[in-house]
């Protein structure tokens, strides 16, 4: 296995990153193929150690190839020795007619998916226990894995990973394995909620917020839509504290009072950067200047970028099946010793969504993070847009 993992809190707090491999998401490569086989293999094995339980929150999971192979292997493997599976997944919404093919619908913003997710969880139904779940204009966004959540050994893999080859190969995205019984507890109880109501209302996450300390690095964790308000305020509070450093990696950056914390950073001089997805914020701007009150966010958020690097990704075409998806698809913000992550897009529509946000405060794993976007960022800089291929 080739992809690195960091570990920190002596082993209990693992981190991955992964980076769009290759310049040209349409051309195969080894490394990418390889990049997809380590990610596959990593939550095989994480599926693998589990004693008594698997429950997997996802938003989009549609693998397919080796990948499919590996993880359906291990899950299949898991449910023969007796472990229980659960997997709840967002239920497929219907896009409507509000727009075109070469945009996602207004109301999500990004994050739109493909058709896929619901027969692919579907095809477990004979080992796993299986459930859809539902919200009115939002979406059920989260990416997490808990093993064995009752016990002491207990522990969540997540980040901002969907589970599909492009997100694994194409896409910018970061992996966490935290390993604490009192931290997974939170997300044991946010997944009892999903689960047994099979719908998001606005009340799903409440009161399932706090800090737990994993081997000594305090980690707070809170979810969506329940605890929105606090999540916002992690988030703003985070930038607006911090004093030598501040960085974001995110897909979409729409969120007023998140742009309006990092315009106040940039007049007090603190350093800013980072970079955000082009087409998927040229699609936001579209929206804005729709409206009759987007001027003021347009002037903020150009103020913003210009601190940032865009990736020109591909923009999205629901027309288009077999195109790929090689979003920066990262939900980032470093904010001197202090790491904001998590399925959490900085986005007003966020805020209505089942998600979970975790803020690290660790100075090393600040330093990752930080070393990661700086990366990210060096690369697209000098990248050129890539240009689909005209359909036959």
């Amino acid at each position: 296995m080739t992809l690195q993992t960091l570990s920190f809190a002596a082993g209990a707090i693992e981190v991955a990153f992964l980076q769009q491999q290759g310049p040209d998401p349409f051309a195969a490569t080894p490394e990418c193929s390889a990049q997809i086989r380590d990610v596959a293999s990593r939550i095989a094995e994480f599926i693998g150690e589990a004693k008594s339980t698997i429950d997997i929150a996802i938003y989009d999971f549609r693998l397919r190839d080796e990948a499919a192979t590996i993880v359906a292997e291990s899950l299949r493997s898991q449910a023969k020795k007796g472990v229980a599976v659960r997997i709840a997944y967002d239920h497929a919404t219907d896009p409507g007619t509000d727009v075109s093919g070469a945009a996602p619908p207004s109301h999500l913003e990004s994050d739109q998916k493909p058709i896929g997710t619901h027969s692919f969880v579907r095809s477990f139904a004979d080992v796993a226990q299986v459930k859809s779940i539902s919200g009115y204009r939002v979406l059920m966004h989260n990416k997490y894995i808990l093993r064995d959540a009752a016990s002491a050994d207990a522990a969540v893999f997540t980040g901002s990973s969907n589970y599909t080859n492009d997100s694994w190969g194409l896409q910018d995205n970061n992996l966490l394995c935290l390993r604490s019984p009192q931290l997974v507890s939170y997300y044991a109880k946010d997944f009892a909620d999903l689960w047994s109501r099979g719908k998001i209302v606005d009340t799903t996450g409440a009161h399932d917020t706090g800090t737990v300390a994993v081997n000594d690095v305090p980690v707070t964790i809170a979810f969506t839509p329940g605890e929105s308000p606090a999540v916002l305020k992690e988030i703003v509070g985070a930038i607006a504290a911090a004093r030598s450093r501040l960085y974001v990696a995110s897909v979409v950056l729409s969120s007023g009072p998140i742009l309006a914390a990092l315009s106040e950073a940039v007049d007090r001089g603190l350093p800013l950067a980072g970079l955000y997805d082009g087409p998927q914020m040229d699609q936001v701007e579209r929206q804005w200047k729709a409206t009759t009150f987007g001027a003021d966010k347009i002037s903020t958020w150009q103020k913003v970028a210009r601190h940032l690097v865009r990736k020109n990704s591909i923009p999205f075409d629901r027309q288009n099946t077999s195109q790929p998806h090689n979003f920066m698809h990262n939900k980032l913000v470093v904010a001197d010793h202090s790491v904001v992550t998590g399925s959490f897009n900085l986005s007003n529509h966020a805020m209505g969504n089942a998600e979970n946000v975790l803020l690290i405060a660790d100075a090393a794993i600040a330093d990752a993070y930080a070393d990661y976007i700086e990366r990210l960022a060096t690369s697209y800089a000098v990248a050129k847009p890539i240009t689909p291929p005209a359909r036959a």
